[in-house]
């Protein structure tokens, strides 16, 4: 069966993560994840079965998810040491936990058009039923967001958590960004009448070696597979909207610090803005990575995946997380070189 710890970038990536805070306050804690094997919760419990598995940290890890067979495929040999809660997020879940870690639901936008009630589910109702556990249980709960909630704006210029544009309730993409912002509202709600001790991560464009490029249509994951497969770098858009990309150690180390210490009823962003490039420049860095070429082609009609026409430049600024002393490490060049090694391996 799998083992995630032999893999060198894996390894080293823990290591990465371990290197970047006081993980102290874990030992002996149970920690419940919805959406455990998905591309950003399941290096959540890769790391704190490494601080099990490395440095005796004792944690219970406790998996909400769906499907003991995606767990089992992502977890391998280390499935046994997850006490599995096979269930929706959309059910009440019934636990003891000392920190809940909400990252369930159905990020990738192939799923807006086609199921957009599954897509808003998960963050209403399984936000509502997670912050009734961590209130039974006086637990702290991180609630992945995104930053599609700041909508359409005009301007490029960073974006602080206290921007915000307009979001068209009836467009197709808003079953994601509008439901994230209803979520991000319950989770004050719950903070200020219940004393929720609740924090909101809003997640920029982030990558590394758990990303499903056979099936994700997203952009990265796309650049990916194809110089995986040695073809050439395929664009189907002009190529020019710009976006911030963070590699997925600096990404959970930032996680981890906002479970830890981030301040209960606020938003941080998580987007490392100096590491800005246009889907031309990814293409160019990621082409030259893997010694493909890159074309341009049209997106087919039949194409579920819709894209995000809110703002041509997406950057955010992280200086509110930044301000809890955590910093960025990894640059574009080094993180792709890394996912690139990672499925070489």
């Amino acid at each position: 069966m799998v083992d995630f710890l032999q893999s060198k970038i894996i390894y080293e990536d823990m290591e990465r993560i371990f290197a970047k805070g006081d993980y102290s306050p874990l030992r002996g804690k149970t920690v419940l994840i919805s959406g455990a094997y998905g591309m950003l919760a399941s290096y959540m419990v890769y790391f704190l079965l490494y601080l099990n598995k490395i440095h005796g940290y004792k944690i219970n890890i406790i998996s909400l998810s769906r499907s003991d067979k995606k767990l089992k495929e992502r977890f391998g040999a280390h499935t046994s040491d997850i006490t599995r809660l096979t269930q929706s997020v959309c059910e009440p879940a019934c636990a003891y936990c000392d920190y809940i870690i909400h990252a369930a639901g159905f990020a990738s936008p192939q799923y807006y058009t086609v199921v957009p009630v599954d897509v808003m589910l998960p963050n209403l109702i399984g936000t509502h039923n997670l912050l009734e556990l961590a209130h039974r249980n006086n637990a702290r709960l991180l609630y992945f967001s995104t930053c599609g909630v700041y909508g359409k704006y005009g301007e490029n210029k960073l974006r602080t958590e206290n921007d915000f544009g307009v979001i068209d309730t009836l467009n197709p993409h808003s079953c994601y960004d509008e439901s994230k912002r209803a979520g991000e509202t319950l989770c004050a709600a719950y903070c200020k009448q219940k004393g929720v001790q609740a924090v909101i991560a809003r997640i920029a464009h982030t990558y590394g070696p758990t990303a499903d490029i056979e099936n994700d249509p997203r952009v990265f994951a796309s650049f990916v597979k194809n110089a995986v497969s040695k073809q050439d770098i395929v664009i189907k858009s002009d190529g020019l909207s710009k976006r911030s990309f963070c590699y997925i150690t600096d990404a959970a180390a930032a996680y981890l610090r906002l479970t830890l210490e981030g301040k209960a009823g606020e938003a941080y962003n998580v987007c490392n803005e100096e590491q800005t490039v246009s889907i031309n420049e990814l293409g160019g860095i990621i082409s030259k990575l893997a010694g493909v070429g890159f074309t341009y082609r049209k997106r087919p009609e039949t194409d579920t995946y819709l894209q995000d026409k809110n703002s041509g430049t997406s950057v955010f600024s992280s200086e509110k997380l930044r301000s809890l002393g955590f910093a960025f490490d990894v640059n574009i060049e080094e993180g792709f070189s890394r996912v690139l090694k990672y499925f070489a391996e």
